[in-house]
């Protein structure tokens, strides 16, 4: 026997845990009248899709035999039921009917995204994903703390993570509806589950629809959340009410109708009602102002409604004309609007001689404060989409709530002590963040694309410098591991462990904050200046020695100005310190040596036949009173561009060119003087120069193509490979390229040395 096994809302209750398929009809017909109901609310809009999936909903609650903590079919109607009455549009209140089915397994994605749409399918996503952060926070023990005691930052926390996971207002509108009908429905369950369900309901969702500028459900959720966490005190406030109830209707009836006989004497069209204020906001001011219940102001209330702003002021002057207005007792929220939208004017009177609050507003800013952001979603044009040129605003809710103060004050139009500076932002591009739990279940906000060490960081600098292992939900990661909302981090420390200068490196991706990096640099800065300057140099010289520079070539003294400091040991402490990069360093190297690497790269001439006439312009020499001479690179020193050169003239072979530092050079010179020409680059290579470099990596398939895919990419040319793989699984290759200076040449070892497997890459002149 199938069975739906709980009952259902409102006009689907007459469904009981031993209904079976023969009561489907009975379904139908109550559903069909729901449908009715929410085409009146929402001005007779057509609610195919709606029907569609609702009968979706009910033949798949009515199919399983899988018991359920929850009818799906119920929930999906009564979360609908909530948003209709919110005047939400079509898509919404399909994802809403949708949600339960699809977390309890009866219904997949799959079949959303097919059936119903992208937007219906990413609603419902996005509403998943918010339950199961919801779902973390509940089974979190260390949070039970954070409600007891109030703890403002971790609430936020919280507060915020769970905005976290959408880009789109209605996922949390959904959201606010599921929980507003669960605390519904928890008479039934136990005292502790409607305890914490209360606690949680109290502390974040109540606050969320506040922020939503939505009263409706704000009061509902407070009064229901009260109710279960403070019975007795609940039930006291309840009586005070009930017990005057008959003397203030008579009492409101009375001043209705003398003020609206006063505004239409003044030819003013208004709509005049009262209100009582919901419990828990005269429990907070009665806590909160250590006021006896005869003491608020605003127990008893009217609001106006009249047609225009022009109208609300002149509304105002009329009241104060026929009633004495309490001293500091006026907020004028139509000029100083609050931050989530809300706009009245709010007053309070002594009428009859009782205190009386009123309320002025149009009818638009009533419709606002009713429904807050739901009332700017289009359903009477009968778009299916909403108003983005508004939701600008709405879609940026995480930023909202990242700078929005908390307040102090929660009755839903509070008109005393509150001051709310919040500034409306324009651009929310940059409000990216996630948030973790620690170890210990403190919830931890960091940058979207934070790491692990970024974490480790976070958390303490000593937890950052001594961390040498990290688990994420108890399963270990590397420290490079990029952290994702929800996830629970621990970070494992040693007593005698360092920072790794490697952590720095961007390309490895250990660090992505500013403040871990800071963090970091500031370790190294305090390490001994003569243990920096030994890694400093050992940096330095190991690049040099891999572009053949020698180090006495360069005088770090000429480079002090450039980057601010007072001396060439400072330069090479900032290197370790990671305050000045390699790579920067070498660029200034390759501009003095007038070989700037910004400059455009020149088109590559077709290369030459080794063979062909060695002429000066073939290599873009100059030669100091010669011309048309035959010339050839020596394979001694093999000079590039940039650097220092002077010819020597062989006895057949023309002009031979020299490093001027090269010592062939300089002993065949000092042998014979005579023979010894000036020589100097053109300002530009007319073609690239030729360069032997070795790779010595560990062998493996595909490993050439690899290599020559990089320097391919560099639209550098390979003259001649020759690889040598040796018995131990290590493959020495050379290689003769044409590279059109030392700052090209740079760059391509150092991409080289990043490739996978690779031990080094250097360049290769006679003798090393």
């Amino acid at each position: 026997m199938v069975t739906v096994r709980e009952q259902l809302p409102d006009q689907l209750n007459e469904l009981s845990e031993e209904a079976t398929v023969e009561h489907a009809d009975e379904a139908q017909q109550a559903l069909a009248t729901w449908l009715d109901r929410v085409r009146g609310i929402l001005d007779g809009a057509e609610l195919k899709q709606l029907e569609e999936v609702a009968q979706l909903v009910l033949q798949k609650e009515l199919a399983t035999t899988v018991n359920s903590r929850t009818n799906t079919f119920a929930t999906g109607i009564g979360m609908a039921d909530i948003l209709a009455h919110l005047h939400v549009d079509e898509d919404t209140l399909a994802a809403a009917v949708l949600y339960r089915s699809v977390r309890e397994d009866l219904t997949t994605l799959e079949e959303i995204q097919q059936q119903c749409g992208e937007q219906v399918y990413n609603l419902v996503k996005g509403t998943l994903a918010m339950g199961k952060l919801s779902e973390l926070i509940e089974k979190n023990k260390r949070l039970e703390d954070h409600f007891n005691n109030n703890q403002r930052e971790h609430l936020t926390g919280i507060y915020k993570m769970l905005i976290s996971v959408t880009e789109d207002v209605r996922v949390v509108l959904i959201k606010l509806a599921e929980r507003t009908f669960a605390l519904r429905e928890l008479a039934h369950s136990s005292k502790e589950r409607q305890e914490r369900v209360a606690r949680e309901i109290l502390t974040i969702y109540s606050p969320l629809a506040h922020r939503l500028g939505i009263a409706q459900l704000k009061w509902e959720l407070e009064d229901l959340a009260f109710r279960y966490l403070a019975p007795e005190r609940y039930k006291e406030i309840a009586s005070l009410l009930n017990e005057k109830r008959l003397e203030r209707e008579q009492y409101i009836q009375f001043v209705v109708d003398k003020l609206k006989n006063e505004l239409a004497g003044h030819d003013i069209e208004a709509e005049i009602s009262g209100r009582v204020k919901h419990i828990y906001s005269i429990y907070r001011k009665m806590k909160s102002k250590n006021l006896s219940f005869d003491q608020l102001y605003d127990i008893r209330a009217l609001r106006v409604l009249v047609k225009s702003v022009a109208e609300c002021y002149h509304a105002l002057g009329i009241v104060h004309q026929i009633w004495r207005h309490i001293p500091h007792q006026f907020d004028d929220y139509i000029t100083n609007p609050k931050a989530n939208g809300y706009r009245s004017l709010h007053t309070a009177v002594i009428a009859e001689n009782k205190s009386l609050e009123i309320q002025i507003r149009t009818k638009e800013m009533h419709e606002e404060a009713e429904l807050g952001v739901c009332s700017h979603f289009n359903y009477k044009e009968g778009s299916k989409t909403t108003d983005y040129s508004f939701n600008h605003r709405l879609h940026s809710l995480r930023a909202v709530l990242e700078h929005y103060q908390e307040r102090t004050e929660t009755s839903a139009h509070p008109n005393e002590d509150e001051t709310e500076d919040f500034e409306q932002i324009q651009d929310f591009e940059g409000f990216e963040k996630i948030y973790v739990f620690s170890r210990d279940g403190d919830i931890k906000e960091l940058p979207r694309g934070s790491t692990v060490l970024d974490f480790a960081y976070h958390v303490h600098t000593e937890v950052g410098n001594k961390c040498y292992a990290s688990r994420v939900n108890q399963r270990y990661v590397p420290l490079t591991y990029t952290l994702k909302t929800g996830e629970q981090v621990e970070i494992l420390t040693k007593k005698d462990r360092e920072p790794n200068r490697d952590w720095l490196v961007n390309s490895l991706g250990y660090i992505k904050t500013a403040r871990a990096r800071d963090k970091l640099r500031h370790w190294f800065r305090q390490q001994d200046r003569s243990k920096n300057l030994e890694v400093g140099r050992e940096l330095l010289n190991k690049e040099l020695s891999r572009l053949a520079i020698h180090p006495k070539s360069i005088d770090l003294s000429d480079y002090c100005n450039h980057f601010n400091v007072k001396t060439g040991d400072d330069i090479l402490v900032s290197l370790v310190s990671g305050e000045i990069s390699l790579h920067a360093l070498i660029n200034q190297v390759n501009r003095h040596m007038h070989l700037d690497q910004d400059e455009p790269e020149l088109v590559l001439k077709p290369t030459l036949n080794p063979r062909a006439s060695h002429t000066l312009s073939a290599h873009g020499i100059l030669i100091d009173g010669l011309d048309n001479v035959e010339l050839h690179i020596a394979q001694c020193c093999q000079p590039v561009h940039g650097e220092s050169i002077a010819g020597y003239i062989t006895l057949n072979r023309g002009v031979s060119i020299h490093k001027v530092a090269c010592p062939d050079y300089m002993r065949m010179i000092k042998l014979e003087p005579d023979r010894a020409v000036e020589a100097d680059w053109e300002m530009q290579p007319t073609r690239g120069q030729s360069v032997q470099i070795v790779v010595e990596a560990y062998d493996r398939r595909g490993l050439l193509k690899d290599l020559t895919q990089v320097i391919f990419s560099d639209q550098i040319n390979i003259r001649q490979v020759n690889t040598i793989s040796e018995a131990d699984g290590i493959a020495n290759m050379k290689l003769l390229i044409e590279v059109k200076g030392l700052a090209q040449l740079s760059r391509l070892l150092a991409r080289l040395e990043q490739q996978p497997g690779i031990i080094s890459a250097r360049r290769l002149v006679q003798g090393n």
